[in-house]
């Protein structure tokens, strides 16, 4: 059986508080510890589980001595078995529940960061960052888009939808499995419900003054909203700048240079032959003239480490490429590798903006990334800003794999 083929999770009474007693299954874990502060309870941790609970069900979780720790969603087949989403073991991950934490969410963005004064795109759930473990939403314009993590949250898939209708009003929700919860959790790849599937599903964004087309069937949701305070960093350095956007995906960094900071010249490198068509699009829609090159960046930085004139400024963006703790090795060498090249591309005095979004990767260690790549080239950097991911991608305390984003704005000497 399918997870699509489940029933949907019980919302219960939206007012009902159950005790821990009434939960159907207990999940006791190997450890007296009455705290448990990181949102995912791992496998290896799980010392009893009563009854047989399906994938995506509540669960209580207690300590090895009894004592109760909170609720969480149940994942048979995920190396995080529990996904902790609140501390309080007598309140019910209902549809009251939800509601209230989906309120909490939304005011943050509209309240206290004021994004929708400045932009029709933003993150409304960032996973744990908002309490909600295995739930990413982004919102662009009228659409919402649900990317599901775990069995959780995919399984409430129909009551998220209507709490979101109900917060935004007049809006289209689709949904979309990340493709690793579709390989560890058994989530179907391909949803194929015509009221929430992707489809050919494309909208038009504001940001910053630019616009940007988005499909939703492209990396995470569709758009990098994450990079929005860089992008605008960013533009407000390269005045009259010969600029290269490495891994630009459908253009954020090369439209914000040319159109924002009015860069002399932009040359934007992406091997997605889809991405690169999509930014074309968005640079015709802001008149921007860019020089978009299907090319592996990899290789596009190696040709112009010592040509003749070269960037004042490159910004360099490359996938999430330590998706597992076996890769951090590799990926390490590929972030020195490609930041040397990148270095030896610009001239002296020009700026670099290195960024990693893989999560397993300290803010520690990607700047040694960036020490050995500057040792490499044999010139020094001057790091005049550090930062992560828009304010609307909050990151929980407790949970540091939230601050995944690093972002280096360094001077080349």
């Amino acid at each position: 059986m399918s997870l699509n083929d489940l029933p949907a999770a019980s919302d219960g009474d939206p007012g009902h508080r159950p005790g821990p007693a009434q939960a159907r299954t207990t999940v006791v874990l190997r450890s007296a510890s009455e705290r448990q502060s990181h949102p995912w309870i791992f496998r290896r941790t799980v010392k009893q589980v009563s009854g047989e609970p399906r994938d995506g069900d509540e669960v209580l979780v207690t300590s090895s001595a009894g004592f109760p720790i909170g609720r969480g969603f149940w994942h048979g087949r995920s190396n995080i078995a529990v996904r902790l989403i609140s501390h309080d073991p007598d309140l019910a991950l209902d549809e009251h529940f939800l509601r209230e934490r989906l309120a909490r969410a939304v005011a943050l963005r509209r309240d206290l960061l004021g994004l929708e004064r400045r932009t029709d795109a933003y993150r409304v759930v960032h996973s744990e960052g908002d309490g909600l473990s295995g739930l990413v939403v982004d919102r662009y314009a009228s659409l919402v888009v649900l990317e599901f993590y775990s069995a959780g949250f995919f399984r409430r898939r129909e009551l998220l939808r209507e709490l979101f209708i109900e917060l935004f009003g007049d809006v289209r929700v689709v949904f979309k499995v990340a493709s690793v919860a579709s390989d560890r959790e058994g989530l179907p790849a391909d949803i194929d419900e015509d009221s929430g599937s992707l489809g050919d599903v494309e909208t038009e964004i504001t940001e910053n003054k630019m616009r940007f087309l988005v499909r939703p069937t492209g990396h995470k949701t569709g758009f990098f909203l994450d990079q929005r305070e860089n992008r605008e960093r960013w533009a407000g350095l390269v005045r009259g700048a010969k600029v290269l956007d490495a891994f630009a995906y459908t253009g954020g960094f090369a439209i914000a240079a040319r159109t924002l900071g009015r860069a002399r010249e932009v040359v934007a490198v992406d091997l997605d032959e889809e991405a690169v068509e999509q930014g074309r699009r968005n640079a015709r829609l802001n008149r921007a003239d860019i020089d978009w090159r299907h090319e592996d960046a990899f290789r596009f930085l190696r040709n112009h480490r010592h040509a003749v004139e070269r960037f004042d400024a490159i910004s360099v963006d490359p996938p999430k490429w330590a998706t597992d703790r076996r890769d951090l090795e590799t990926a390490g060498r590929r972030y020195i590798d490609v930041n040397t090249y990148a270095i030896e591309a610009l001239r002296p005095g020009g700026l670099l903006v290195s960024s990693s979004c893989s999560g397993l990767i300290s803010p520690e260690a990607f700047l040694g990334f960036l020490r050995r790549a500057a040792e490499r080239a044999g010139r020094e950097l001057q790091l005049v800003h550090f930062g992560g991911a828009a304010g609307d991608h909050p990151v929980a305390i407790h949970c540091p794999e939230t601050r995944y984003l690093k972002v280096a704005f360094a001077r080349v000497l």
